[in-house]
């Protein structure tokens, strides 16, 4: 992905933040976009603020794990590649993202519990610095790492199809 689009993803996340998506809503929004899906973020609404606002797992980080499972998880029980491309996905995200926001914490990352947070009425949304950039982090890790797996998967796919010519020759 090129730069100028990932920004152009950005800052269409950050505006749907702006106009009230959540840090995970958000995050799963961009990424599902980003690799050409349409998925409702729905499914992730409850994950805002740390897992129901409770300063849990960050919501950005698991909008992203949830935008790898969508793209590489498993559908049947028995799909362990599936599961395991899935998990070295996930397990690259979560590195990257400890890595770079400190921890995976929401409460910690904020340095505050978001349901305790303080609210000022009739003032427009306010959204944290650092939530801001756990969203870009998040983001951008998901992006890079969901493409990153598909020009593996991309790969492998075209040496299979070599694999299988070079043996219809003999």
């Amino acid at each position: 992905m090129e730069y100028g689009e990932l920004v152009r993803i950005m800052e269409e996340v950050h505006n749907k933040r702006l106009s009230g998506f959540n840090c995970a809503e958000g995050v799963l929004w961009g990424v599902t976009r980003s690799i050409g899906l349409d998925v409702p973020v729905s499914c992730i609404t409850g994950f805002g603020g740390g897992i129901g606002g409770s300063g849990s797992v960050c919501g950005a980080l698991c909008g992203a794990i949830a935008a790898a499972g969508i793209y590489a998880g498993r559908t049947e029980p028995e799909d362990n590649e599936a599961k395991a491309r899935c998990d070295a996905i996930s397990r690259a995200i979560v590195r990257g993202f400890v890595n770079e926001m400190g921890s995976q914490l929401c409460k910690e990352i904020l340095g505050y519990i978001p349901w305790n947070r303080p609210r000022s009425p009739g003032q427009p949304r306010q959204i944290n610095p650092k939530c801001k950039q756990a969203v870009t982090v998040a983001l951008e890790l998901a992006i890079r790492e969901i493409k990153e797996a598909q020009c593996r998967d991309a790969r492998k796919s075209n040496q299979e199809l070599v694999a299988e010519d070079r043996s219809e020759e003999k």
